[in-house]
């Protein structure tokens, strides 16, 4: 419910067309809109990296743990539209040791994006990745697949917030709404929902532990539209 602070900031706006016909009054208000809902796809960000004294061995074992990753993923998704994997990266690496950085050899660092499309599968597939040489799941990122036909929704949810905001203002002032004239939702929030992102990554130190993988539960995700409409106004 609008309190009157909300009111007085909707910004009833008088102004002056440019022909000679009668001054003409728009109000200009905005509306919200927002649509929850459980996510149906995760985002998993897996990170292998490799320090060893040769360079040339930093980047065969990071490449064979990527090879063995994406074997996995291929089961749970489809490669083409599903894994996005980085380029290598291979630099020197330091440590700090007794107040100073003492070199420590050639670090090798890859990233994989992947989307697992059904969350029943979660566990499992989190599973057969513990028993890879990942060093972290660096990011856990929860979304929808109608995420557009939600963020559409949303916007048509605003633009009924804005009309009956406009309605109560125009009572309250004993004047006559009128037809549309401006309507944006250009001041939208980030075209991106709420998503929910795992709070710390899951480290495995590139270690191989197999076993039974994580579980998951994910939060109701958001997805919002603001708007700005503008409407002629008499008396």
């Amino acid at each position: 419910m609008k309190t009157l602070t909300t009111i007085l900031s909707a910004l009833i706006l008088f102004s002056s067309c440019s022909s000679n016909v009668d001054e003409s009054k728009r109000i200009r208000v905005s509306g919200e809109g927002k649509v929850r809902m459980m996510p149906d796809i995760v985002t998993l960000t897996l990170s292998v990296e490799f320090t060893e004294p040769r360079m040339m061995d930093a980047v065969r074992k990071t490449q064979e743990t990527v090879d063995s990753v994406l074997v996995i993923l291929a089961r749970f998704g489809n490669k083409e539209t599903d894994i996005k994997t980085s380029s290598i990266s291979a630099n020197k690496a330091y440590r700090y040791v007794n107040n100073s950085n003492q070199f420590a050899g050639y670090e090798s660092r890859q990233t994989i994006d992947f989307v697992l499309n059904d969350l029943t599968k979660f566990t499992e597939l989190t599973g057969k990745l513990l028993e890879t040489k990942i060093n972290s799941i660096s990011q856990i990122q929860f979304n929808h697949s109608k995420a557009d036909s939600l963020f559409r929704e949303a916007d048509l949810l605003a633009y009924d917030d804005a009309f009956k905001s406009a309605n109560k203002l125009t009572a309250r002032a004993d004047v006559k709404l009128g037809k549309l004239l401006f309507i944006s939702n250009n001041n939208t929030t980030s075209e991106n929902p709420q998503d929910y992102y795992s709070r710390s990554s899951i480290d495995t130190y590139g270690k191989g532990y197999g076993g039974r993988g994580f579980t998951i539960s994910p939060e109701v995700i958001e997805f919002k539209r603001n708007i700005i409409t503008e409407f002629e106004i008499s008396n």
